[in-house]
């Protein structure tokens, strides 16, 4: 199968990309690198450095003509005035709208959008948790608003050209190295305390989220593949865990006397979220296989050499395992 991902230099695109040409697939990436790591694209790939709104992503599709289309390109504001606005409808709008007119005009057979999960729903009752895709959407975020925009185009285009798509709206996806370009808390946590520096956490670190390790979300887009047909799946762990139960896990791992700082939040409203997964375990025979205790210490390997690893790994001792658990008991 030939595969084009966009965003494929980027944090899940790259590990996509890697698994699907190990499972011997055919692998395009697109992405313009703003984000992307060019180090990250495995050489078996070929790179396209094309921006998503750019009309020659419309040739490169129908020259290459991929069986199916992965979109994980994403834009990441730096500023909060209007422009910011602007510019993600810009990369998430019309630049989705390119790339599904050149998936109808090359003949793709179908698109696996990533979508936002989280923070798609808003303020939901505990009681009311874990919330299943039939949950009424309230995206607070301009990157959620569009990614619930682009979410409609897509079924537009599945009614009125039958593109074939799977929605895949992630929980937090952790498991990232790149600091540079590190979204998760959890980065930051160890990234500061792998320099023996307090963490930093935004307002009181109480609300609940969901997160998910990137082999699970991994897993979950090679069964999109051919399953999943013009369905929306929560890919999910459906367990909540806190900022400050996380970064005391991560404390209690690394072995580090030192204590979270509490700041001032964002403007947002805080709100808890956990995300039912269990439509994605019927319709593609997936379910998250990490626990947040294995996840989060894969996540820790990533950042030792093999040889410091080891060190690593004395320090994660028994006791220091069953004392981090204590922490989400």
């Amino acid at each position: 199968m030939k595969i084009a991902i966009t965003g494929g230099a980027g944090f899940i695109g790259s590990h996509l990309a890697r698994i699907y040409l190990d499972a011997g697939h055919d692998v395009l990436i697109i992405d313009n690198l703003t984000y992307g790591n060019r180090q990250a694209v495995d050489p078996r790939a070929r790179l396209y450095t094309v921006d998503i709104r750019d009309s020659k992503l419309r040739t490169i599709l129908q020259q290459e003509r991929p069986d199916v289309v992965s979109h994980h390109a994403v834009h990441y504001p730096d500023t909060i005035t209007g422009e910011r606005s602007l510019a993600d409808a810009d990369v998430h709008i019309r630049g989705l709208l390119n790339i599904l007119e050149g998936c109808v005009n090359a003949g793709v057979d179908k698109m696996i959008f990533a979508s936002g999960g989280n923070s798609l729903y808003g303020h939901v009752d505990v009681d009311q948790l874990p919330v299943t895709e039939t949950a009424a959407l309230y995206p607070r975020q301009l990157d959620a608003i569009s990614k619930v925009a682009g979410e409609w185009y897509v079924r537009y285009y599945t009614n009125q050209f039958g593109l074939k798509h799977t929605i895949l709206r992630y929980a937090d996806v952790y498991g990232e190295t790149d600091i540079a370009h590190a979204h998760h808390p959890m980065t930051h946590f160890i990234a500061m305390l792998l320099q023996n520096q307090r963490p930093i956490i935004r307002g009181t670190g109480e609300e609940i989220r969901d997160h998910i390790f990137i082999d699970d979300i991994v897993e979950a887009n090679i069964r999109a593949l051919k399953r999943g047909e013009n369905q929306t799946l929560h890919i999910s762990s459906g367990r909540g865990y806190s900022e400050n139960q996380l970064c005391e896990m991560l404390i209690t791992l690394l072995h580090r006397n030192l204590d979270a700082v509490h700041i001032s939040g964002t403007f947002t409203e805080d709100y808890s979220i956990v995300m039912d997964n269990s439509r994605a375990q019927r319709v593609l025979g997936w379910r998250p296989e990490i626990p947040m205790m294995e996840g989060m210490q894969r996540a820790l390997d990533l950042w030792y050499t093999p040889k410091e690893t080891g060190s690593l790994q004395q320090e994660m001792t028994p006791h220091r395992v069953t004392e981090a658990m204590r922490v989400i008991s």
